[in-house]
C-alpha cells in the first residue's frame, strides 16, 4: 500500500489540547471516535480520477454536514444513518466522523493525514482553518486545480475565502457565511426600553457606550445583559490588529485587552448573570435565560444553539450591535492525495457554488448561503424562516444577513487562533474576583504553551 506522502507543517504537527466552540458546538457522533486512522491507505491502483465502485472517505466531526449532503447533493443517495451513501455512478461515499470536543477531531485528521490513510475530503473551522490550508502545510488542494474560477469565488462572500486562502491559493470552500448579530428579547426591549423593532433597538445598542447604558437600564429593571465572559468577545476578535501569534511569542490583541476589560466591568456591575455560555440546556444560556436580554449570535447559532430551546413564551429578535463581525464556519477541503479529484468538485462545487442547491439550503435549514446570487435571491423571495420564536417585524432575514456579509473583514489569522477559548476561561477568574489578572494571564500562557510546545509566552 503506498502511503500519502508525509508533509505537514510545523503548526499541524505541534498541534494538540484545546477544545473549540464549533460550529453551533454539536458534538453528536455515530461513528467510533477512535477512528480516523483506520480508513484504508492510498492504494497504487486506485489513485487517478476515479469511478464505479471506489469509496470516497470525508472527514468530518457532527451530522450537520452529513445531514446537508444527504438532503441537498445532487445524484447522492444517503444511507439511512447519513454516515455515508452512493453516488449514481456507484461510487461509495464514506464519512469518518470523530468529535470536536478537546480537539478530538484535529487530532485524528492529523493522524489520517500522516499515516496513509484515505482522506479525499476533511472539513475545517475558522479558529483553525489556516493550519490545514496555508502555504506550508500541504495537505489540501488549490480548489483552481480542482476546477473553481475566478467567478465562482467572487460569488462567494470575500472573508469566507480569505480565511483559507494564503499564499495567493485558496484551498477550501464553505456552504455558509456566519455574519455575527446581537440576539434579543423582544418581550424585555419592549418592556424596558419601549421599542421592540429591530431598528429602534439598535439604536440602544448601537455602540458599546449605548450598550453599557443600556446594560444599566435592564439592571435597573431587574435584568442582566448578557449571560457570561465569553459573550462579546467574537465582536473583538474578529477585529483584532495583530495576531495571536507573532514570531512564535503568544500576544493578546489590543482588541481582546479592550474586550477583557469591559467584560470586567459588566461583571463588577451587575450586567452579568455568570456561569458558561455553553452549559445547561442545548448546551447554550440555560434555555435562554428568562431573565437576559441578549445574546452575541451568529447565522448558525440560530439553528444549532438556539431552535431546540424555545418554549413559545418568548419572542426574540436580531440587530447588528455595536459592530459588524463574524463567528466560525465550516469549509470543505479536498485532501491533496485525494483519489478521485473530480468527484471532490462536483461536492464541493454543488454544495456551495450552484445557486439553486444555495437557495434550497438556505431555505430548507436556514443557512445563510455564501454564494451572493443565491443570497440576493432568497433576500428578494423574503424566504419565511419558519421559526415562531424569531419575531422579525418588517425585517428581512436574508437581507438583514447579507447586510451583514457584506461588512465582514478576516485579518491577522494563525494556526492558532483557537486560543481565544482558553484566554476566555482563564479571564473568567479574574472577572469574578478569585484570581488577580496578573495571575489569570500566567495561567493562560502557562496552558497554551503546555498545548504548543513550540509557542512562548511574552517576556516579563
Amino acid at each position: 500500500m503506498k502511503k500519502f506522502k508525509k508533509v505537514l507543517a510545523l503548526s499541524l504537527a505541534v498541534a494538540m489540547g484545546l477544545s473549540l466552540a464549533a460550529c453551533g458546538n454539536n458534538n453528536n457522533t455515530s461513528a467510533d471516535p477512535n477512528a480516523g486512522s483506520d480508513t484504508p491507505t492510498v492504494d497504487d491502483n486506485n489513485g487517478g480520477n476515479g469511478g464505479s465502485g471506489e469509496t470516497f472517505y470525508i472527514y468530518v466531526w457532527n451530522n450537520e454536514y452529513r445531514d446537508l449532503m444527504a438532503k441537498y447533493m445532487p445524484g447522492y443517495t444517503a444511507d439511512e444513518d447519513h454516515m455515508g451513501g452512493y453516488m449514481d455512478d456507484g461510487t461509495r461515499i464514506q464519512f469518518v466522523e470523530n468529535s470536536n470536543a478537546n480537539m478530538n477531531y484535529q487530532n485524528k485528521l492529523d493522524t489520517a493525514l500522516t499515516d496513509g490513510s484515505q482522506v479525499d475530503m476533511f472539513l475545517v473551522e475558522a479558529d483553525y482553518a489556516i493550519k490545514y490550508t496555508g502555504a506550508n502545510a500541504g495537505v489540501a488542494m488549490d480548489v483552481k486545480d480542482l476546477g473553481f474560477t475566478d467567478d465562482d469565488l467572487n460569488n462567494f462572500y470575500q472573508y469566507t475565502v480569505d480565511v483559507v486562502t494564503d499564499g495567493g491559493v485558496t484551498r477550501g470552500v464553505s456552504w455558509q457565511a456566519a455574519a455575527g448579530f446581537l440576539v434579543y428579547n423582544a418581550d424585555i426591549a419592549e418592556e424596558v426600553l419601549g421599542v421592540r423593532d429591530a431598528a429602534d433597538v439598535q439604536e440602544f445598542v448601537k455602540d458599546w457606550d449605548a450598550f453599557a447604558d443600556t446594560a444599566k437600564k435592564m439592571k435597573d429593571a431587574g435584568y442582566t445583559m448578557v449571560t457570561d465572559y465569553q459573550e462579546g468577545s467574537r465582536v473583538f476578535n474578529a477585529k483584532r490588529s495583530t495576531p495571536w501569534v507573532q514570531e512564535g511569542v503568544i500576544t493578546v490583541p489590543s482588541e481582546i485587552e479592550e474586550w477583557t476589560e469591559m467584560a470586567k466591568g459588566w461583571y463588577d456591575n451587575g450586567y452579568m448573570a455568570g456561569g458558561d455560555t455553553w452549559d445547561g440546556a442545548g448546551n447554550w444560556g440555560n434555555g435562554m435565560r428568562e431573565n437576559n436580554f441578549c445574546y452575541f449570535g451568529c447565522t448558525w447559532y440560530l439553528l444549532w444553539s438556539m431552535d431546540e430551546q424555545m418554549d413559545g413564551n418568548s419572542k426574540w429578535s436580531i440587530c447588528q450591535g455595536p459592530d459588524a463581525y463574524y463567528w466560525g464556519g465550516t469549509w470543505l477541503c479536498a485532501g491533496a492525495n485525494c483519489t478521485n479529484k473530480d468527484l471532490a468538485y462536483e461536492i464541493m462545487y454543488a454544495m456551495t457554488a450552484d445557486p439553486e442547491v444555495a437557495q434550497k439550503i438556505a431555505k430548507g435549514d436556514l443557512n445563510f448561503p455564501n454564494n451572493k446570487e443565491a443570497a440576493a435571491a432568497v433576500a428578494a423571495e423574503n424566504v419565511d424562516v419558519g421559526r415562531d420564536w424569531l419575531e422579525l417585524g418588517d425585517s428581512n432575514y436574508f437581507a438583514f444577513c447579507k447586510d451583514a456579509a457584506d461588512q465582514i473583514e478576516v485579518k491577522n489569522m494563525t494556526p492558532y487562533d483557537q486560543m481565544i477559548e482558553t484566554y476566555q476561561a482563564s479571564m473568567g477568574e479574574y472577572f469574578n474576583g478569585t484570581t488577580a489578572k496578573e495571575d489569570a494571564l500566567k495561567n493562560f500562557y502557562s496552558t497554551v504553551t503546555e498545548q504548543w510546545p513550540s509557542l512562548s509566552a511574552p517576556e516579563e
